[in-house]
């Protein structure tokens, strides 16, 4: 007699949507290939095929502009993306410097504009970071987990089920704007260790103790630490201005603890919400990971003061900050095929190299995502008659987006919440040499959990913001 086993449930992945408005082309392609199109014509009757030529040095630049795509993005949009980063630099904008603030209520972040205000939960003492512009309130919890990959396939499934269901909680609340998981990996600095040393150790030239000294040395440049945390931005309430009125208060704060048992049912243990003493000590390791480490012990620095003084200097393909330099990919393609939910262990449990990994989830209204859905599927519709018109052949990835949308209809109808992924990776080393190759690290680990991945320029700045911050400020 044989025992059942149980099976894990396997990940799905739609594909990477190109839509456009004829013919897989989007309306910046239509316009200049229009303008292509006008100026051959016009050079036809103005002069025949001698002012088709002539009009070649006009025409065909824009024609090629319209329809050809460099690293898997139109021409016509490089443009914009060239320009405003030329922009800046001229600007002198690349290059952001954040002073010390004396209250510690403000929080100033390079790439920010103005300032976040902090506030603090009665209860439950959490941050609460504040952005006027986006009207949103964000709290981070410091989370940690009892492992996975390990676990017999009945505990895995367990886990991955009741991680849907933290999922599908968020769709149901309508003030949750946006979630972030953040799992990264700093340089720790052995403070335990050294600072056992410095309060136990004896002064003696004993050769022990001189061997001692030196591998606490080396393992303040070789620990590490894998830190976890997870952002929810919520909407703020109404009139909210400087401090929160009891009723937004005990609102907030209970939408702080349904996530906490979310989180718990899920077997994801929150040790802690961040709290505004804490806040600086979270947030600093992002750009200066050497120097936090440097500090011993994290919640060293200084409540005062939050984050700042520190600057950031942006170059077209990586960001330069205090300690360290970092380079940001996007996730343009999350597996094909169906997979174990286990399929990011490459990035994840790297054992060189300082990585960040971020997944921000957007809540999508059912009414909105059914809209977008049924929008797509009119754009298919109107595509796939023009094609049939012109004799094209409708290709597999089509035919595969179509499915992928009409799944996502039936889950809606059904009664399931849709949800908005965007997955960043950011790389960190002290070198440029040191960050080439971690980047190759990266990168070859992301084949290997079956992701695409593209290198971000002229977007380091907002890029690094929005993947190594848990602020859950939402995508670039």
């Amino acid at each position: 007699m044989t025992t059942p086993t149980a099976e894990t449930t396997t990940a799905r992945f739609g594909q990477l949507e190109h839509r456009g408005i004829l013919l897989g082309l989007g309306a910046a392609q239509l316009a200049v290939l229009t303008i292509a199109t006008v100026v051959a014509v016009a050079g036809v009757y103005s002069a025949g095929m001698g002012g088709l030529v002539a009009g070649a040095a006009v025409w065909l630049p824009l024609a090629i502009a319209g329809t050809a795509s460099v690293r898997g993005r139109p021409v016509v949009e490089w443009v914009p993306l060239v320009a405003h980063w030329h922009t800046r630099r001229l600007l002198a904008q690349t290059t952001q410097v954040t002073r010390a603030v004396a209250p510690a209520c403000d929080l100033l972040i390079p790439g920010v504009p103005g300032s976040l205000r902090v506030t603090e939960t009665p209860n439950l003492a959490a941050a609460l970071i504040h952005d006027r512009r986006a009207g949103t309130l964000t709290a981070i919890a410091s989370v940690r987990g009892g492992g996975f990959v390990l676990d017999d396939a009945a505990a895995q499934e367990h886990k991955v089920a009741a991680w849907g269901r933290v999922l599908a909680s968020l769709c149901q609340q309508p003030t949750v704007v946006r979630v972030q998981l953040v799992l990264r990996t700093v340089p720790d600095g052995a403070a335990d260790a050294r600072r056992w040393w410095r309060q136990s150790a004896q002064s003696d030239a004993s050769w022990a103790a001189s061997l001692l000294a030196d591998l606490i040395d080396e393992a303040y440049y070789t620990a590490r630490r894998q830190d976890a945390f997870v952002a929810i931005a919520l909407r703020a309430p109404r009139g909210h201005r400087r401090r929160l009125a009891a009723p937004g208060s005990a609102r907030l704060e209970q939408e702080l603890v349904a996530l906490t048992d979310a989180l718990r049912g899920a077997e994801l243990t929150v040790d802690h919400w961040v709290s505004r003493d804490r806040l600086g000590a979270t947030l600093r390791p992002a750009y200066d990971p050497v120097g936090g480490a440097r500090a011993g012990d994290p919640g060293e620095v200084a409540a005062s003061r939050l984050l700042g003084p520190m600057g950031v200097q942006e170059h077209w393909s990586y960001l330069r900050t205090d300690s360290a330099v970092h380079a940001t990919y996007w996730v343009t393609q999350w597996p094909r095929s169906e997979v174990h939910p286990s399929f990011l262990q490459p990035l994840l449990l790297a054992s060189t190299g300082f990585r960040t990994v971020t997944l921000i989830a957007e809540p999508l209204a059912t009414a909105k995502a059914l809209r977008e859905i049924r929008r797509a599927k009119v754009e298919h519709a109107a595509d796939a008659a023009q094609r049939a018109r012109v004799g094209r052949i409708e290709d597999e990835s089509t035919r595969a987006q179509v499915a992928d949308l009409a799944r996502r209809e039936q889950e809606l109808i059904a009664g399931h919440g849709d949800l908005r992924f965007t997955g960043l990776i950011t790389v960190t080393a002290v070198t440029l040499e040191e960050l080439d190759g971690a980047c190759a690290a990266t990168e070859s680990a992301a084949a290997q959990s079956m992701c695409e991945i593209r290198r971000l320029v002229g977007q380091q700045g907002l890029a690094h913001l929005a993947a190594t911050l848990p602020l859950a400020r939402g995508v670039l």
